[in-house]
């Protein structure tokens, strides 16, 4: 179990990160299903890490926006019939999807920006919002009720305070929303980016491997984990671009390029 001011860390591939602290362990965007075509044949470039059916033990679990490499049935149902005990956290206009897929309302809680929601251990959940679908503008979406649909989350406790981006770009009022919540002591930012040629397939890009660094350079950010940059042949990026990007913009900045299921401990 880890220690005061200690984290443990899996990878779980694309924007899937398994964290356990202070005693409690927490799913960010894992996804553990397969993705096929029309053609049948699976889109991913490695299978999932393991089943959902096989999962021992899981206390909370968050999706960060309703894209299917983020917030998934298929990964969520049977994850939540042999976890009969595991809360999950979405963003408040997604609130319906997993109650008509049949999850207990009681087993749900509703991120909204600005928020926070406390969690058990003397864990607080932050959301933040994130800017996905609206390019190059300062505000993200947001459905009738004036909620954001897409969060990135800020966990805090144990001496420590994490961020998950979920899917963004870098905006003025992102960087300025982490800024409040500094120093931060690790980040988990995609770094996959865009092209016009993936926008013409309706693929909604990312922050940029350059712009991750940016970010990590214009905010007190001890340690950046890179991600989303691996499971999609067609949204993938090279994290040594990443890795070159901070050497040469803030090379003080403390980075780490995560292997599939690795267990990466981060000691403050």
């Amino acid at each position: 179990m880890p220690q005061k001011g200690e984290a443990y860390i899996w990878f779980a591939g694309q924007h899937g990160f398994i964290v356990n602290i202070a005693g409690k362990v927490i799913y960010f965007d894992v996804i553990l299903n397969d993705f096929t075509g029309k053609d049948g044949i699976s889109r991913r470039t490695y299978p999932p890490p393991f089943c959902p059916e096989e999962i021992q033990r899981v206390d909370y679990v968050l999706c960060s926006h309703n894209h299917g490499d983020h917030l998934n049935l298929q990964t969520l149902l049977p994850l939540a019939k042999v976890n009969p005990k595991t809360s999950f956290v979405v963003p408040a206009p997604h609130r319906k999807i997993l109650l008509e897929a049949g999850i207990d309302e009681n087993r749900i809680l509703s991120a909204r920006a600005g928020e926070d929601i406390n969690l058990n251990s003397g864990l607080t959940l932050i959301s933040v919002s994130a800017v996905h679908t609206r390019y190059v503008q300062d505000e993200g979406e947001k459905d009738e009720n004036g909620d954001y649909t897409a969060l990135g989350f800020i966990l805090k406790g144990d001496g420590l305070s994490l961020y998950h981006a979920g899917d963004t770009w870098v905006t003025p009022g992102l960087v300025s929303a982490l800024k409040k919540h500094a120093p931060l002591d690790l980040a988990m930012l995609p770094i996959n980016g865009t092209d016009w040629e993936r926008t013409a397939e309706n693929c909604i890009g990312n922050v940029s491997y350059l712009d991750a660094a940016k970010l990590a350079r214009a905010v007190p950010i001890d340690l950046v984990i890179p991600s989303h940059y691996d499971m999609m042949a067609n949204n993938s990026e090279s994290p040594a671009k990443f890795a070159d990007a901070m050497y040469r913009l803030c090379p003080e900045k403390r980075f780490h390029i995560s292997a599939l299921g690795e267990r990466f401990i981060y000691r403050k």
